[in-house]
């Protein structure tokens, strides 16, 4: 898996908003639970990517490549860091 590609494929403000769903629900919970006006395949799309950096065990690597990115707004790094920081804690 090409882990920058998967997470573009999500979307990495995406990722870090829904994270927790897509760790601990369903494919259905979190189509279900997106509130953004995309269709239900785009849904269905960003779930699999997204639920696929999970069962591959990737989500910390995502996690620190989200940290690093200098396009997106500070509110999602300071999310990704505290969720790097309670997955970490684990």
């Amino acid at each position: 898996m090409d882990l920058d590609r998967t997470l573009n494929s999500v979307g990495k403000t995406i990722f870090i908003k829904y994270y927790y769903d897509f760790k601990l629900k369903t494919r259905e919970e979190c189509i279900c639970n997106f509130v953004e006006p995309y269709t239900d395949h785009a849904k269905s799309t960003r779930t699999g990517h997204a639920q696929r950096i999970f069962r591959e065990n990737k989500q910390i690597d995502a996690l620190n490549i989200i940290i690093q990115s200098n396009r997106l707004d500070e509110e999602t790094i300071s999310r990704a860091k505290e969720i790097l920081f309670a997955e970490n804690s684990k």
